[in-house]
């Protein structure tokens, strides 16, 4: 299965702005495409960004609807990385951020621009 196809899937489900349903999903993504995808390829694709951590799904009625739980492909690298090494991964992050005085001010520069973190007005 394709990451760029993952990456692809979570883009349109990040800009839709609101759950979509797998065959939403199959429709938008066959529009831009000359080989069309199942619709069997597009839910393996949802699957797999749920047990990624990278979109969630809910029922909604007979179906199920799906959004995204992350905004782009770094986000989806950094939830793989979360779920394969858990917190061992944060602390190493933090550690090499530490060793390295350029990155450290790069990341303090971030995470003060960061929407996530900013407080609530």
């Amino acid at each position: 299965m394709s990451t760029s196809l993952q990456i692809r899937v979570l883009n349109l489900l990040s800009a839709a702005g609101r759950p979509m349903q797998g065959r939403e999903v199959q429709e938008q993504l066959n529009k831009e495409r000359e080989d069309r995808l199942a619709y069997t390829t597009v839910l393996t694709v949802l699957t797999r960004l749920v047990s990624n951590g990278a979109a969630a799904r809910h029922r909604n009625g007979r179906h199920y609807v799906y959004h995204a739980t992350c905004r782009d492909e770094v986000g989806l690298a950094v939830r793989k990385v979360l779920t394969s090494f858990g917190t061992d991964a944060v602390a190493h992050f933090v550690d090499q951020a530490y060793a390295d005085p350029a990155l450290r001010a790069e990341l303090r520069l971030a995470v003060d621009g960061s929407a996530l973190l900013s407080e609530p007005s």
